[in-house]
């Protein structure tokens, strides 16, 4: 255990205290969350953080996914949140609408436009206060800043949604945007915190010498660890937008139901997904009467929804419901689809799309949809066929990365019966990439350590051995390629903690640019 101070009044903490540092905090913003959400009654705020939450996945998804005019949306995204947007926001908003009204019906255009001029005041109230970054190149001077900081809040968003019947014990209501500008400032001031600390907990148990230098300000780890990839997306074996791309010729297309292009959410689309989803994984059995049933049953409370977007269905109907197949037992459907109360932080990891308000469930199709994503990737892991394809599309993702930072890919996969997964140059120098797509739950970080220390243990073990493997055979590609300087790593699907700077999570493959 270290704990050095020095002049400047920074403690430089390891070992023991860093622990106890972290775990402290952990409890203190636990504590700040539940004491932020008590004074408030919990059906009510359910029910108003869903419209919350519909009018942020419409902020996000409006400009990224709905507009085809390529000018138009760079116009969108380019467009400043400034003091003079906040301070008279009604000619920006009227230009706006009208270079939107075409493309949206007007409830669409209604509800982007007041959240954007409730981001466009929370964005300047902000930078009154002295907050003008939000992480990693995050701001809010922009509509398209504005997306990425939702992007990047929208797990806590969600997760606040799972914790609110628990910790709401009052009576108090308020609108939905107050409760925005209610609970916003405890996303940035514990639910990001309590993500980050959890993170650095377990890095102390990783690295070596990890370290803390803490200050009046917080605490800065020495090393730092990001389980998100581009879009603030978790990382999937193979998902849906790589199948598209590397595996387009095995999807057979299903018969689609029309689907209102002037929406941004519609039950008819989340059928569509749903159909799609099974197709795109068909050639891996994905479609057996599992996943089928509970496709089945999610369609069925699709059919629930009010303004095509919010499902509440009474607790007997839903048991009904569930009663109705044979294929899985329904109390564990049930275990699975409705959420079971919990703090903040295991709340993080939740995906079960229902809420339980006691006789009435509550849900919306951005939630089933998360939900069906999920249940797909659990589905399909175990797979050992689907494994080994996800390998391949690995390997296909790698390459194109390295292609795009100017690596030279060679056909390289098998000398003298050695196999190689991908092989590049650059200048002269080999790169020797051994692409490893083995799952660990990453969210096992918060809900239970002990458990994800021994996977990502396992792994890094694993990695170490495989790159021990590669130099002792490095001079078969020496003598291939005729070159005589050559760097071996790792490129780890999903990210791991570790020491070893060989091994690259592939959310940081672009690092390998800077090697």
């Amino acid at each position: 255990m270290s704990d050095e101070h020095n002049v400047q009044g920074t403690r430089t903490l390891t070992g023991d205290a860093a622990r106890q540092l972290i775990e402290e905090q952990i409890a203190a913003h636990r504590g700040g969350i539940q004491e932020k959400l008590a004074p408030y009654e919990p059906k009510h705020t359910v029910r108003k953080w869903h419209e919350i939450i519909r009018l942020v996945e419409e902020f996000i998804n409006l400009p990224l996914f709905h507009i085809d005019d390529a000018h138009l949306m760079e116009w969108l995204l380019s467009f400043p949140l400034d003091a003079s947007f906040a301070r008279d926001p009604e000619p920006r908003l009227m230009a706006i609408r009208q270079a939107l009204e075409q493309h949206f019906e007007p409830a669409v255009l209604d509800r982007y436009l007041t959240i954007l001029r409730h981001t466009a005041i929370i964005a300047y109230e902000l930078r009154m206060q002295g907050w003008y970054h939000f992480g990693a190149g995050i701001t809010l001077n922009s509509i398209g800043a504005a997306v990425a900081y939702y992007q990047s809040r929208r797990r806590h968003i969600v997760s606040l949604l799972y914790t609110m019947p628990r910790a709401c014990k009052g009576s108090a209501r308020l609108s939905s945007l107050d409760y925005l500008n209610a609970l916003l400032p405890v996303i940035e001031a514990s639910c990001i915190t309590i993500t980050s600390l959890h993170h650095k907990r377990a890095l102390v148990e990783t690295i070596k010498d990890y370290s803390l230098e803490v200050d009046a300000v917080g605490a800065m780890g020495s090393h730092a660890f990001d389980a998100l990839e581009g879009g603030f997306l978790e990382p999937e074996r193979a998902s849906i937008v790589a199948m598209q791309e590397f595996r387009r010729d095995q999807i057979v297309q299903p018969t689609l139901e029309r689907v209102d292009p002037r929406k941004i959410f519609s039950v008819a689309e989340f059928r569509n997904d749903t159909k799609y989803l099974a197709a795109a994984y068909a050639a891996y059995d994905s479609a057996d009467n599992e996943f089928m049933t509970m496709a089945a049953i999610l369609e069925a409370v699709s059919r629930h929804a009010r303004d095509d977007y919010y499902i509440h269905i009474p607790r007997r109907q839903f048991k009904k419901l569930l009663e109705s197949q044979s294929a899985i037992d329904p109390a564990s459907l049930e275990r699975l689809l409705v959420n079971s109360p919990s703090d903040y932080a295991t709340n993080t990891n939740a995906y079960e799309p229902f809420i339980d308000l006691g006789d009435l469930l509550v849900s919306n199709i951005g939630l089933l949809s998360r939900f069906l994503y999920a249940f797909k990737n659990i589905h399909l892991g175990s797979r050992r066929r689907f494994q080994i394809h996800a390998g391949f599309i690995f390997e296909a993702m790698v390459k194109k990365e390295l292609v795009d930072m100017g690596f030279s890919v060679t056909d390289i996969k098998r000398i003298d019966r050695k196999e190689f997964d991908v092989v590049a140059t650059r200048g002269t120098t080999i790169y020797n990439l051994q692409c490893k797509n083995n799952w660990i739950d990453l969210n096992k970080v918060e809900s239970n350590l002990p458990l994800y220390l021994r996977y990502n243990r396992n792994l890094v073990n694993y990695y170490r051995r495989a790159l021990e493997k590669e130099v002792k055979r490095e001079l078969i590609l020496k003598t291939e390629l005729g070159l005589g300087d050559i760097r071996h790593y790792v490129i780890s699907r999903f990210p791991v903690m570790g020491a070893d700077p060989r091994v690259i999570n592939y959310n940081q493959i672009r690092n390998l640019q800077n090697v």
